[in-house]
C-alpha cells in the first residue's frame, strides 16, 4: 500500500500562513514602550494592572524567538529591579523564567486562538509573579495580599489586545512564496 504524506493544502486541511518575521526595530520600541508603560502602571500604585513588558517579552519569545530571548528578558528585568528598587536580580530571575517557558511553548501556543493563547499565558505570568512573591517573602517577610495575583488575570484578558497590537506591522505585509 502506498501511502503519501499529508499535505496541508489538500481539501478539508487548512492552509496556515507563518506571519512575516517582525522588524529588529519595531521588536525593541515596542519593548521600550512597554517599558515606559510599566514606569506609568507603578506610579498609579494599582496591584490589578498588567505587567505590560511581560506580556511584550512572552509575545516575542513566542512569535519571534530568535530575536528575543532570555538575555534581553535579563535586562529588562534589571531595568525593572533599579526602577522598582527591589533585591536585584528577582525581577530578572521573573522575566527570564517566563521567557523560558514561552520559549518552551512557543510551537503550541501558536496553534490556538487568542482565547486558548492566554489560558497558556496565565500559568505563565503566575510562574513569574510567584517568583517574584517568594524573593519578597524570603527577604522583607511582608505578604502582599492574595489580590496581587490579579496582573496576571489581568495580563491575560489583555492578551488578544496585546496580540492585535504587536503584530499589526505583520498583518499589512502579505507573506512571500
Amino acid at each position: 500500500m502506498n501511502r503519501s504524506p499529508i499535505s496541508l493544502s489538500e481539501p478539508g486541511h487548512q492552509h496556515r500562513h507563518l506571519p512575516p518575521p517582525a522588524h529588529p526595530v519595531w521588536i525593541f520600541a515596542t519593548l521600550f514602550f512597554s517599558y515606559g508603560l510599566n514606569l506609568m502602571f507603578s506610579l498609579f500604585n494599582q496591584v490589578w494592572l498588567p505587567d505590560v513588558l511581560a506580556l511584550t517579552l512572552v509575545y516575542w519569545a513566542i512569535y519571534q524567538p530568535r530575536v528575543v530571548g532570555m538575555t534581553i528578558a535579563f535586562v529588562c528585568g534589571l531595568l525593572m529591579d533599579v526602577h522598582n528598587g527591589s533585591v536585584l536580580g528577582q525581577q530578572s530571575l521573573a522575566y527570564v523564567t517566563l521567557t523560558y517557558l514561552a520559549l518552551m511553548m512557543h510551537r503550541r501556543v501558536t496553534w490556538f486562538g487568542a482565547g486558548g493563547q492566554a489560558l497558556h499565558i496565565l500559568p505563565i505570568l503566575l510562574i513569574s509573579q510567584l517568583i517574584v512573591l517568594l524573593i519578597r517573602l524570603w527577604f522583607d517577610g511582608l505578604w502582599p495580599g492574595i489580590s496581587w495575583f490579579s496582573q496576571s488575570f489581568t495580563g491575560a484578558l489583555m492578551w488578544p489586545l496585546v496580540m492585535w497590537a504587536l503584530s499589526s506591522p505583520q498583518r499589512r505585509r502579505k507573506p512571500e512564496d
